[in-house]
C-alpha cells in the first residue's frame, strides 16, 4: 500500500507491506513523476516488512534523479530486517537513512541552507557558479619535517617530499607532491629523476617523506563550475576560485586548494593545486612556516599556482548522481594516468569542474598525529615510527621502552593513551623482517591460540613497510591491566633449583601439555629440520672460521684441556648435514615453539604463563624445544668467567656428554667454584630430558635429540655479546654430539 502526503512542502511517501518484483511497478508509478518535479523526497518504511533487490533498484533510480538536481532520497523508519537488507546491498552510503520523518526534514533543511548559499557571477564573458557542499571550514594542516606520513593522514595535500619506497629517503628525488589520499603524484626537482605516481592497494600502508606541505582533509567546501561550456586558463580559474574566499585579508584564509577536472576530449586531466595570495606578512612565531611560504609564493604574479596535474588517457564520463570524489578514484588509475606534469597558469582547462577546499586557520600536523615517545631514541628510524602509528590508530600517544633486542627482532613495551588521555591496555610491539612477522602472526593464530588455554599473547595487528614488519601483542594478564610480567629468565637467575622444579613442571606438563602431550608418530628428516643455516644463521661456518680460527674443511680438532680429538662440528654441518638431509626416521612429532628460550616465556605475579615469538612454531620432532633449553642451561649459562673456571667446566662437560640418553641421567661430576649454579643447570637439563623421554613414549633412539641440540649449540658462535670462552665451549660440546651421531 502506498500513500502520499506533503510534509512542509517536502513529499513524503508511506509504504506498507512488501516491496518486491510484484509491487515495484506500482511504486515506480508513484515515485518517478514526483522525483522529476521535487528536489528532495522522503519515503517512510516503518510499515514495510520486506525489500527485494528489485525494490532497491527502484529506490536507486529515484535517488539518481534527485541527486542530479542537487537533492536526495531520504529513507526513514526502517525495521531491523529492511535495514540489514540495505546494509548488505552496500546502499547505506548512497541513501540518506534517518530515524523518522522529523529527522529527515531537519537534514533536508540543512542541505537547502547550503544550496541557498550558492554563488553566481560573470567574469570576462564566462558565468561561474559555486555550489556549497559543506559550510564548515577547518584549519589547513601544515606539515614540516614530519618523517613519513601515510596517504590516509594527508588526504588532499600539496607539498614537498618524496615517495617512501624504502626506510631511508632518497633526498635527490625530493620535489612537489600532490595527493588525494588515494593517488599521489611526484615531480622531483632534480631533472635526472622523472615524474611518477603511486596508487597503493591500501593507502593506509603507503607513505610519503614529507619535507613540508599543506593538507585539507577529505570533504570539499564546494564545487565550482561554468554554467555553460567554455574554457579558460588554469591561472585565471585560480583567480576566480580565490573570489570565493570571504576574508582574503587574513593569513589563515590565503591558502585554498582546488582539485580540477578538465574535460578536454584530446588532453583531459585532473589537477591538484594550492591557490594562495602573494601579499601577506611573515607570520610571527612560525619561522618554520616561512619555508612553505617561500615555496608556494611566486614573485612574478599576484597569485601562486603550486601543484601538479594527472594527464588522462580517457576523458572521464560523468554519470548523473556520481560525486566528483568518487569520480577521482574511478579515473585516477594506473591504466588511465599517462603522465604527471607541473601546473602552469597558462594551462587550458575545458569545461572545468573544481572541488574547492577553504581553510580556517593553520594547525601543525604534530598536534593531530599520534605522538610517539621513545626512550633513548630506541625507535628513531622513520619507517619504524610509521609502523607504530599504523598499529596504534586507537591511541593519541605512545610511550615506548625497548625490552630487548634479539638476534632477528626488536621488542618494545608500549604504554598507550586514548584521545582523552586514558591509559589503554598494555601491549608489546615487535619489529623484524616481513617474513618473520608474517610467520609469527600466522603461527600464533594457528598453533598457540587454539591450544594453549591461558596464553594471553594475542596478535592485535600487523603492519609492513617494505621488508620490515611490525606486530602488536596484547599482554593483559589474568589479574587485569595492572598485571606485571617478568621473563622466565628473572626466576631462573633468582630462584633455587627446588623452586624452579615445580615452575618448569607447570609450564611443560600443564600449560604446554596440549602441544607435547599429544605426539603423533610419523616420518621425520632431522638433518633437514634442524639445519641452522636454513633459518637464522646462513653464514655460521664462515663466522666460526673467523671467530674460532677453525676451517669447515678441517675434519677434526683437539681439545687442549683434555687432549681429545673430536669431529669438527662445522665440517659436520657443511658436509654431513647436506649428505644426510633427506634421511628419514620414524619418530614422534608435535607442535613445537621452535625457539623456546627464557625470553619467550613470561609470567605474571600469579605464575600465569605467556608465550611469545611464534615465527618458527610448527609441527616438528617433539623433543625440539627441550633440546633448545638444554643448550641454554649447559652452554650459555655455564660458569666461565676466567681461565680456571673455563678449564674446570670443559673437563666436566666432556664427561657429561659421554652419555646423551633420554632414559638415563649422567652423573654430575662438577667440582668447580660455582657448584650451586652448575647443579641448578644440570637439574633443569635432567628435567628437559625427562620431559622429552615422556613425549616420545620411551623411544630408545636418542639421535634426534642430539641433532636438535646441535641446531642451537652450533649457532652460539654467532651470538652478539657472548664471550669467546662460551663460543669455544659450544664448539667442544657440538663436537662431542657429532661423535655420538657418527
Amino acid at each position: 500500500m502506498i500513500a502520499i502526503q506533503n510534509e512542509e512542502t517536502i513529499p513524503v511517501i508511506h509504504v506498507s507491506g512488501r516491496i518486491d518484483a510484484n509491487t515495484k511497478s506500482e511504486l515506480e508509478l508513484v515515485l518517478l513523476p514526483i522525483a522529476h518535479k521535487a528536489k528532495h523526497l522522503i519515503i517512510n518504511l516503518s510499515e514495510c516488512d520486506y525489500l527485494s533487490s528489485a525494490g532497491i533498484r527502484t529506490l536507486l533510480i529515484t535517488e539518481k534523479i534527485l541527486k542530479s538536481k542537487g537533492g536526495g532520497l531520504f529513507l526513514c523508519g526502517l525495521s531491523a530486517d529492511v535495514y540489514q537488507i540495505i546494509e548488505m546491498a552496500g546502499m547505506l552510503q548512497i541513501f540518506h537513512v534517518c530515524r523518522d520523518i522529523r529527522e529527515a526534514n531537519n537534514e533536508i533543511v540543512k542541505l537547502n541552507d547550503l544550496t541557498e548559499g550558492s554563488l553566481k557571477w560573470l567574469s570576462e564573458g564566462l558565468a561561474f557558479e559555486f555550489l556549497p557542499v559543506d559550510n564548515e571550514r577547518k584549519a589547513a594542516i601544515f606539515w614540516m619535517d614530519e618523517g613519513i606520513a601515510g596517504y590516509d593522514e594527508l588526504n588532499f595535500a600539496v607539498g614537498i617530499g618524496s615517495p617512501a619506497d624504502s626506510p631511508v629517503e632518497l633526498v635527490e628525488s625530493r620535489g612537489v607532491f600532490v595527493t588525494n589520499g588515494h593517488c599521489t603524484g611526484f615531480i622531483p626537482s632534480n631533472r635526472e629523476f622523472t615524474p611518477d605516481f603511486r596508487i597503493p592497494q591500501n593507502p593506509s600502508d603507503a607513505g610519503i617523506f614529507v619535507n613540508c606541505g599543506l593538507s585539507f582533509g577529505t570533504r570539499p567546501n564546494g564545487i565550482l563550475r561554468l554554467e555553460e561550456e567554455g574554457s579558460l586558463s588554469l591561472g585565471r580559474l585560480s583567480a576566480e576560485i580565490f573570489k570565493i574566499n570571504s576574508k582574503p585579508e587574513t593569513l589563515a584564509q590565503t591558502f585554498m586548494m582546488a582539485v580540477t577536472l578538465s574535460q578536454d576530449n584530446q588532453k583531459p586531466f585532473i589537477s591538484i593545486n594550492l591557490v594562495s595570495e602573494l601579499s601577506f606578512p611573515k607570520p610571527e612565531g612560525k619561522s618554520d612556516f616561512q619555508e612553505m611560504v617561500d615555496f608556494i609564493l611566486s614573485r612574478n604574479a599576484s597569485l601562486s599556482l603550486t601543484g601538479a596535474r594527472f594527464m588522462l588517457g580517457i576523458k572521464p564520463e560523468i554519470v548523473p548522481g556520481m560525486t566528483l570524489m568518487h569520480l577521482l578514484n574511478e579515473v585516477l588509475t594506473i591504466g588511465n594516468i599517462v603522465d604527471i606534469e607541473t601546473c602552469h597558469p597558462d594551462d587550458q582547462v575545458v569545461n572545468p569542474i573544481s572541488l574547492v577546499f577553504l581553510s580556517d586557520g593553520l594547525s601543525k600536523a604534530s598536534s593531530y598525529r599520534l605522538k610517539v615517545e621513545a626512550e633513548e631514541d630506541c625507535l628513531s628510524e622513520p619507517h619504524k615510527v610509521f609502523l607504530a602509528r599504523r598499529l596504534y590508530t586507537d591511541a593519541s600517544r605512545l610511550v615506548i621502552k625497548q625490552l630487548h633486542g634479539g638476534y632477528s627482532a626488536q621488542t618494545f613495551q608500549v604504554t598507550s593513551y586514548d584521545q582523552a588521555g586514558r591509559k589503554l591496555r598494555p601491549t608489546v610491539l615487535k619489529i623484524s623482517g616481513r617474513d618473520l612477522i608474517s610467520r609469527e602472526s600466522d603461527r600464533c593464530k594457528r598453533y598457540a591460540n587454539p591450544y594453549i588455554l591461558n596464553n594471553s599473547a594475542m596478535v592485535l595487528g600487523t603492519g609492513f613497510f617494505g621488508n620490515t614488519g611490525a606486530l602488536r601483542y596484547n599482554f593483559v594478564g589474568i589479574g587485569g591491566e595492572q598485571t606485571r610480567l617478568k621473563w622466565l629468565t628473572h626466576y631462573f637467575n633468582s630462584w633455587s633449583k627446588e623452586q624452579l622444579a615445580p615452575l618448569f613442571d607447570k609450564i611443560f606438563l600443564q600449560i604446554l601439555n596440549p602441544w607435547y602431550g599429544q605426539p603423533i608418530r610419523e616420518m621425520i628428516c632431522p638433518f633437514r629440520d634442524h639445519d641452522p643455516t636454513f633459518t637464522f644463521f646462513p653464514d655460521l661456518c664462515e663466522t666460526a672460521s673467523v671467530v674460532l680460527g677453525i676451517s669447515p674443511e678441517e675434519q677434526f680438532f683437539i681439545v687442549e684441556e683434555t687432549g681429545q680429538r673430536l669431529t669438527n662440528p662445522y665440517w659436520f654441518l657443511k658436509y654431513e648435514f647436506k649428505r644426510r638431509r633427506e634421511m628419514a626416521l620414524d619418530y614422534y612429532t608435535s607442535i613445537c615453539h621452535g625457539d623456546l628460550n627464557m625470553q619467550n616465556i613470561l609470567l605474571d605475579e600469579d605464575m600465569n604463563v605467556y608465550l611469545i615469538d611464534f615465527s618458527e612454531t610448527r609441527p616438528r620432532s617433539v623433543v625440539s624445544d627441550f633440546a633448545r633449553l638444554e643448550a641454554i642451561f649447559m652452554i650459555e649459562h655455564s660458569p666461565m668467567a676466567n681461565e680456571t673456571e673455563s678449564e674446570q667446566y670443559i673437563r666436566f662437560i666432556t664427561q657429561f656428554y659421554d652419555t646423551v640418553s633420554l632414559g638415563k641421567s649422567p652423573l654430575n661430576t662438577f667440582a668447580g667454584n660455582d657448584i650451586e649454579k652448575v647443579s641448578r643447570n644440570v637439574s633443569l637439563t635432567f628435567k628437559m630430558r625427562d620431559y622429552a623421554f615422556r613425549a616420545v613414549n620411551g623411544h630408545p633412539n636418542n639421535i634426534p635429540y642430539c641433532i636438535a641440540l646441535l641446531e642451537w649449540i652450533l649457532p652460539i658462535v654467532c651470538y652478539y655479546g657472548t664471550s669467546h670462552s662460551h663460543k669455544r665451549l659450544s664448539m667442544i660440546v657440538a663436537g662431542l654430539l657429532c661423535e655420538k651421531i657418527l
